[in-house]
C-alpha cells in the first residue's frame, strides 16, 4: 500500500507503523529488544553520571587539575566516540560490557563539562561568607557548590541523553544480537520500513520522556532556578 503516492519501500505510513506496534507489543516480541537497550543504556548513563560529576567538580574546585584534565577531556568529546568501537570490542568483546563502555564515554564527557561549567559560576563570595563561619570543605561542597551547581548537573544529564541513545543503537548495529539497534538494522536489511519506524519512535520517545523527567526532577530539586525565570 502506497501512503501519499510514496512506495512503503521508503516511507511507512502511520497507520502501518501504529499497526506494527499493536502487534509488537501485543505479541512481545518487541520486549526482549526493549530490555536489552535498556539495560545498556541504563548502566551506561549511571557510570557517566558517577564518574562525571566528581570529575566535573573537582575540576570547577581546582585550577591545576582543570588545566591538566581539560585538553583531553575537550579532545575526547570532539572525537568520534564510535571509532572507538572496534577497540572496545577487541578489549571487552561483543557483550554487554563494551556497548555499556561505548555509552559511557560518549555520556561521561558532556556531563563533566556541563559540571564544571556549573561549580564555576558560583559566587566566590558565597564560599568565602562560608569560610568565615567556619564551614568545612565537606560542608561548603555539599550546602554551596553542588545546589548551586545542580542545575549545570541536570542540563548536562539531558545533554548526554541523546549521546546515551545514539551510542547504544550504534553499538547495537556492530556488536549485538539483540536490542532496538540490532532490531532496526535487520529491519533495515530485509527493507522492512514500518518496523525501521517503530524502533525509532520508541527511542525518540525514550528521549523525551527521560528529558521530561530530569525536567520535573529539575523543578522539584532546584525550584529557585524556575522561580526566577517566570519572574
Amino acid at each position: 500500500m502506497r501512503w501519499g503516492g510514496i512506495s512503503p519501500l521508503f516511507l511507512s505510513s502511520p497507520s502501518a507503523v501504529g499497526a506494527r506496534f499493536v502487534q509488537v507489543f501485543g505479541n512481545g516480541s518487541i520486549w526482549p529488544s526493549i530490555n536489552a537497550t535498556a539495560q545498556v543504556a541504563w548502566w551506561g548513563a549511571v557510570f557517566a553520571v558517577i564518574a562525571g560529576v566528581p570529575v566535573g567538580v573537582i575540576m570547577g574546585r581546582s585550577l591545576f587539575v582543570r588545566d591538566t584534565l581539560e585538553p583531553f577531556i575537550i579532545a575526547m568529546s570532539s572525537a568520534p566516540i564510535v571509532a572507538f568501537l572496534p577497540l572496545l570490542i577487541i578489549w571487552l568483546g561483543i557483550g554487554a560490557t563494551s556497548k555499556i563502555a561505548l555509552v559511557f564515554i560518549g555520556a561521561v564527557f558532556v556531563i563533566i563539562i556541563n559540571t564544571e561549567a556549573g561549580v564555576r559560576q558560583i559566587d566566590s563570595r558565597l564560599i568565602e561568607t562560608a569560610r568565615s563561619f567556619t564551614a568545612t570543605e565537606s560542608e561548603i561542597l555539599v550546602k554551596i557548590v553542588l545546589p548551586a551547581a545542580l542545575p549545570f548537573i541536570i542540563a548536562g544529564m539531558r545533554l548526554a541523553i541523546a549521546r546515551v541513545l545514539i551510542m547504544v543503537v550504534v553499538a547495537e548495529f556492530y556488536a549485538a544480537t539483540v536490542g532496538l539497534g540490532y532490531m532496526i538494522f535487520q529491519a533495515g536489511s530485509q527493507f522492512d520500513t514500518t518496523l525501521v519506524f517503530v524502533g525509532v519512535v520508541i527511542l525518540a520517545g525514550t528521549g523525551v520522556v527521560a528529558n521530561a523527567l530530569l525536567r520535573a526532577a529539575e523543578r522539584r530539586i532546584a525550584p529557585w532556578m524556575h522561580t526566577e525565570g517566570a519572574q
